[in-house]
């Protein structure tokens, strides 16, 4: 690997005088004057020291020795920035937009610097000592380009040009010189003590086979993180995988992510690389062992931090379809391409179906067109309105404001271009109902909340069901169901999460209650 595209190195300037700057003392000083409490200013400082430092010419020895001491600030940097890109959902602000240009650049020009270093170790033989250094190297450059592509995952951008292709070449330049399964010492924060480069290459690549349109901003870091505890369970291999219908192939000579592929091709491609899920998939036969049994999936857009490092149930299944190649599909409802008005969240929707007449004025509804038999497109005025797991109502233009099928956002692709969202979902219900409901219990003082109530035909039985954002309600509670046409008691049961922080429930008519006769002793005639 000769050049990168991506990795562009600057005009090396020769001054002697500032190599100080960069001497282990004097570094560390200008890291522990760094003002961790302004945030803003810390990121800026770090952005212009990684732009100056990789400007000036040094030796390959106090460049590392520097990369590795600014690593922590690094990442704590890069940490806090991501953390400010997930606290909404699409679209996102300017300032988002603002922020994702910083983050990427800072982890654009770190890079860079482990890439002069590694160019520099490369240019003739790697001796053992070398060789060490150049492990380090090519597995920071590696990790550095996976870390860049999170960070677009993040904001559902298009991965830029040429960071594919420089990615492949370090991974074939780490076999080259016999490091890809050298391991390296990590930044305390990650997952691992150690990785190999080839690891770090593995880690993206099953982070981009997991379809990241189809995760939710919170879901995408934790994924990462996830993998890098499995993927040793995963590797390559130069020929097609026995015993896998569906082959996952690398095109290591070509600007493209990793794919899927039905039939094997024929020609022998010396730059083709195949992944053998074979031990991941026998892993996945346990996944008790893998997941994290308290949490839902959907439990909540801005949950508690998941300190197990461990998906969901609902999430490692996503996952598992998404590696043995099955695509992630939207229902296929909107094929006569016809424009809709939707409706986001509960509330608006639940007063759409309430109200005896249009309620327009009130901006509850948003004019989408069909990208696809399977997609819908918008450009949105509001920010933040839009993630998967959004719960979503949707119409015909034509159809009254009542007249509503109920659908669960499942896929997110923004367009770079146009800065139009396109959004696929699930559909729960083709029409459904708003409904209020009381929980039975003895105290008789709880208010009305608001549901959504759908049948669905399930083989021969048709069966009921209730959508609500209470997480108070469980598994064989009853409750007293407030319909337009009248009211009764119902018990719930299957209770799922099936959007963010939306719960659904079988919903199954009981008989009421009968009122206790009062047996109250009889009284005399007071005025005998």
């Amino acid at each position: 690997m000769k050049n990168s595209f991506f990795l562009v190195i600057p005009t090396q300037q020769n001054n002697s005088h500032r190599l100080k700057e960069f001497e282990a003392k004097a570094l560390q000083h200008w890291i522990d004057e760094l003002p961790t409490a302004n945030p803003g200013l810390a990121t800026r400082l770090l952005h212009d020291f990684l732009v100056d430092f990789n400007a000036i010419q040094m030796t390959v020895s106090l460049r590392l020795d520097a990369l590795e001491r600014l690593s922590p600030s690094v990442h704590v940097i890069e940490d806090y920035l991501r953390s400010r890109l997930i606290k909404a959902g699409f679209p996102k602000e300017d300032n988002d937009k603002k922020i994702l240009n910083v983050l990427v650049s800072i982890e654009k020009e770190f890079t860079i610097g482990y890439w002069i270093a590694l160019k520099e170790l490369t240019r003739r033989n790697v001796g053992w000592f070398q060789g060490k250094n150049a492990a380090l190297a090519v597995q920071r450059c590696i990790r550095g380009l996976g870390s860049i592509i999170v960070s677009h995952f993040i904001m559902g951008m298009p991965i830029p040009d040429w960071v594919w292709i420089d990615l492949h070449s370090l991974y074939n330049l780490s076999v080259t010189i016999k490091n890809s399964s050298a391991k390296v010492g990590n930044d305390a924060s990650q997952s691992s003590k150690a990785s190999s480069p080839e690891q770090c290459y593995l880690q993206i690549l099953l982070l981009s086979l997991a379809d990241p349109t189809g995760l939710m901003q919170k879901e995408l870091l934790l994924v990462y993180s996830f993998i890098e505890t499995i993927g040793s369970l995963v590797s390559l291999k130069k020929e097609p995988v026995n015993g896998q219908q569906i082959q996952c192939v690398v095109l290591t000579d070509e600007d493209k992510a990793p794919h899927y592929q039905f039939e094997a091709s024929t020609k022998n491609d010396s730059a083709a690389l195949y992944l053998d899920f074979s031990k991941l998939f026998k892993a996945l036969k346990q996944k008790e062992k893998l997941i994290n049994a308290a949490d839902a999936r959907f439990s909540s857009m801005h949950g508690l931090k998941n300190d197990t490092g461990k998906p969901s149930a609902e999430l490692l299944d996503y996952l598992e379809q998404r590696w043995l190649g099955i695509d992630l599909q939207g229902v296929p409802f909107f094929s006569d391409r016809s424009d809709r008005y939707i409706a986001i969240g509960l509330e608006s929707t639940h007063e759409l179906q309430s109200a005896l007449e249009s309620t327009g004025e009130k901006d509850l509804e948003f004019l989408v067109q069909s990208a696809s038999d399977r997609l819908l497109s918008g450009v949105f005025k509001q920010t933040g309105v839009l993630s998967v797991g959004s719960l979503v109502s949707f119409r015909k233009i034509d159809s009254p404001e009542h007249k509503r099928s109920l659908g669960i956002v499942n896929k997110i692709v923004v367009d770079k271009q146009n800065g139009r969202i396109n959004f696929g979902m699930q559909l729960l219900a083709h029409q459904s109902i708003a409904v209020t409901y009381v929980q039975l219990d003895d105290t008789g003082k709880n208010m009305p909340q608001k549901g959504l109530f759908y049948s669905k035909q399930e083989l021969e039985d048709e069966k009921n069901y209730i959508i609500t954002d209470s997480f108070m309600l469980k598994d064989n509670d009853v409750i007293r169901l407030f319909m337009h046409n009248g009211d009764f008691p119902a018990a719930l049961s299957d209770r799922k999460n099936v959007g963010l922080g939306y719960w659904q429930f079988e919903c199954r008519r009981v008989a009421e209650r009968s009122e206790p006769v009062s047996t109250q002793p009889k009284k005399g005639y007071d005025f005998i």
